[in-house]
This record gives structure tokens, C-alpha cells and sequence, in this order.
């Protein structure tokens, strides 16, 4: 018996609040911003 597995996309909106918290939780830790959006795949207005 073959089960089909559906994964159920997020949408826009939970993406960019996920991006939003992952970069706040970084500029409070002091972590690298740049390493954070190249992984996430987030690229800002103006060049850090």
C-alpha cells in the first residue's frame, strides 16, 4: 500500500516572519547578519 506524502506549503507571509525573528535573534546575539541571509536566501535593500 503506497502512502502519498503532501506537504503543505508556508505561505509568504510566515516565511517573512520566520526571516524577521531569525534576524533579530541574531543582531541580539551578535551572530554574523550576513551568514544568517545567505542561508535563509534574504537579501536586503541596502548592502551590508
Amino acid at each position: 500500500m503506497d502512502k502519498k506524502v503532501v506537504h503543505k506549503g508556508k505561505s509568504i507571509f510566515q516565511q517573512v516572519l520566520e526571516d524577521k525573528r531569525a534576524i533579530r535573534q541574531c543582531i541580539q546575539t551578535g551572530g554574523d547578519i550576513k551568514q544568517v541571509a545567505k542561508e535563509r536566501g534574504i537579501k536586503f535593500a541596502m548592502p551590508l
